[in-house]
């Protein structure tokens, strides 16, 4: 019975590796991107989990290890090691744009210097004026290294903030979604979705003491139409972006009590979804409607 049980969970959870990869499979043939790199990413990830097994049982780590654990060469895994920390180096750097910009809105709207006492972001002169904060300010303030330009075409493109006559700023919205499909839009995929992913293992797997995490999901009882979903977007603009605003307001006073140069970020996230199938929708090409199609 253990067996079968054991077999079951194993063959569940191949199941959820493939839904958790099937919608990036059509950005991955845009790209370009082979079998052969999809093999060496997951290598990839493979050798870094048996690299943490390892330490956690406190034994050697060596590449010859790593590489027969992984079922490769010793010449290959130092070539995934190094190609995975060259996309990690250039990840990161994404990654610390996407999390400055995000910093710099927060504190426009929850520091007193740049906000209401409603969290209302002010507008920010160009130029300095009277007593009058100016952009340059903030970007002090939030320990921003970009150049002041570079900033402003990026929260413009967003649609974040707006210019007004070369004189002032004025800030539209304090959550920073990159514009388009780019490498920085590209990144956020595997940050949250691995964040979600964590979560969700992390109240499967956890030890008796450790505290569940929160993750609720609402799905609608019927099919509906594209008229509801217009309806259930507008609603989670106003209110699914006021619990965002109300949370980051709440967590300013927490956080500054709370720094550990040791410690984590947490996070929660709010978004959308539409279930890939419909009744509408034909049913995809599975293995099994090919057998004995050649």
């Amino acid at each position: 019975m253990a067996s079968q049980e054991g077999s079951g969970a194993r063959a569940a959870l191949l199941e959820s590796i493939e839904e958790l990869l099937r919608p990036l499979l059509q950005p991955v043939l845009m790209f370009g991107i082979t079998q052969a790199d999809l093999v060496e990413v997951v290598r990839g990830l493979y050798i870094s989990a048996v690299r943490e097994q390892l330490l956690e049982q406190k034994r050697p780590v060596t590449v010859a290890r790593l590489a027969l654990m992984a079922g490769v060469t010793r010449g290959e895994a130092a070539n995934i090691i190094e190609n995975k920390r060259q996309r990690r180096l250039a990840g990161a750097e994404t990654t610390n744009r996407v999390d400055r910009l995000s910093i710099l809105l927060s504190v426009w709207h929850d520091d007193s210097r740049f906000s209401t006492p409603y969290g209302a972001a002010l507008d920010l002169s160009l130029v300095p004026e009277g007593s009058r904060k100016t952009f340059d300010d903030l970007l002090a303030a939030a320990a921003i290294s970009l150049d002041r330009e570079t900033v402003l075409d990026e929260l413009v493109a967003a649609g974040n903030v707006e210019i007004h006559e070369n004189k002032f700023v004025r800030c539209l919205n304090r959550t920073f979604i990159p514009l388009g499909v780019d490498v920085t839009g590209i990144s956020r995929v595997g940050r949250f979705v691995g964040a979600l992913n964590a979560t969700f293992m992390h109240n499967l797997f956890r030890p008796a003491d450790a505290p569940s995490f929160f993750e609720r999901i609402f799905v609608t009882d019927q099919l509906v139409g594209s008229e509801y979903r217009d309806q259930l977007l507008e609603f989670l603009r106003e209110e699914g972006q006021g619990f965002v605003d109300k949370l980051s307001r709440w967590s300013v006073e927490k956080e500054e009590a709370s720094k550990d140069a040791h410690g984590k970020r947490y996070g929660v996230g709010v978004y959308f979804y539409q279930e890939a199938k419909s009744a509408t929708t034909p049913g995809s090409v599975e293995f099994e409607d090919l057998v004995g199609n050649g």
